[in-house]
């Protein structure tokens, strides 16, 4: 087991200033800002076997959100995306907020592209990686507030969690789900890789906890259609919402609405592969304002979030988020 403290946010600091000179800024209050900060370290520990793909991560806040005890996220990844730091920008939100993060690096390491394309062995590594990790917290982690952050690969896990016996989720939010097998494989490896997916029409069911589905309209890993086909089977959720957040642009950079719109960092990721995951990587407005907007609202009790995307520097109003569903 590895721990270290860790100062929360100071590498993004510079990028996400670059891109609010140009972009909407960041919002000063409400979801997705920074209004509800109070923790300003957190201390990060990972255990498992990386190349078994049982290594998970916690980040725990010196100060948590119930004082004793506070909400559990757990961030799912998409495949093959397996480094933390990747998603370090939401995992830094919620640790300012006070949240514990969990992350299960459930794909296995090193060229687990090719050795490592059972979805269901995924699926069963990340529920068993998280409960133990949940468990090692004890009573820091409040077990009623476990909510599920998924991306591509990692939003068909969150929906299928349920149905596959993973620990009961307060909520979950979906960003950009694919439930293509072939999804987030370049083509130059579609040749030689076979994914065996989760069968998630008869899992997906089984989800009870209210679920917001967020998709980009220029996603063409897991393009909008992937997110309504899942809504139509969250047919048990107490909720159940699908928004479209539209690429935007008016100036530049541009706000990008594609299948790597949730991510903030590509790691070690070359930009030849990364581009052929569906997009680039950086904190910016759909973050703030759409993706972690969404997650904050969820975490509140508002399963019906609404978005506020600003306006550019002339004034020109960024391009609304459809509800469609």
């Amino acid at each position: 087991m590895r721990r270290r403290r860790v100062v929360i946010g100071g590498f993004a600091l510079a990028a996400a200033l670059l891109i609010s000179a140009c972009q909407p800024a960041r919002p000063t209050s409400g979801p997705g800002s920074k209004s509800g900060y109070v923790s300003t370290t957190a201390t990060t520990t990972d255990v498992g076997d990386g190349n078994a793909g049982t290594r998970v991560y916690t980040f725990v806040p010196n100060v948590l959100k119930g004082g004793t005890k506070a909400p559990v996220v757990v961030v799912l990844h998409g495949f093959e995306l397996l480094a933390p730091e990747i998603y370090q920008g939401l995992i830094d939100h919620l640790n300012h907020q006070g949240y514990i993060v969990v992350f299960p690096a459930y794909n296995k390491g090193g060229f687990g592209i090719t050795n490592d394309t059972d979805q269901n062995a995924m699926l069963a590594r990340a529920v068993a990686s998280t409960r133990s990790a949940i468990s090692a917290l004890g009573s820091k982690a409040d077990t009623s507030k476990v909510y599920l952050f998924g991306h591509s690969l990692g939003g068909l896990v969150a929906a299928s969690w349920t149905g596959a016996g993973g620990i009961a989720p307060a909520g979950i939010v979906l960003a950009n789900p694919s439930t293509s097998g072939a999804a987030g494989i370049p083509d130059f490896l579609s040749g030689i890789v076979t994914v065996t997916p989760i069968p998630w029409q008869t899992k997906v069911p089984a989800t009870r906890a209210p679920t917001v589905i967020l998709t980009g309209d220029n996603d063409t890993i897991a393009p909008p259609a992937e997110a309504i086909g899942l809504f139509d089977k969250l047919t048990s959720a107490s909720s159940r919402a699908v928004y479209e957040l539209q690429g935007d642009a008016t100036q530049q950079p541009a706000i990008q609405a594609d299948h790597m719109a949730p991510i903030q960092q590509q790691g070690i990721v070359p930009d030849f592969i990364m581009n052929a995951l569906g997009g680039d990587a950086e904190e910016d407005t759909a973050d703030w304002r759409y993706y972690w907007a969404a997650l904050d609202q969820l975490i509140a009790g508002d399963a019906t979030p609404s978005f506020t995307m600003g306006s550019w520097n002339n004034g020109t109003a960024v391009k609304p988020v459809i509800q469609l569903r």
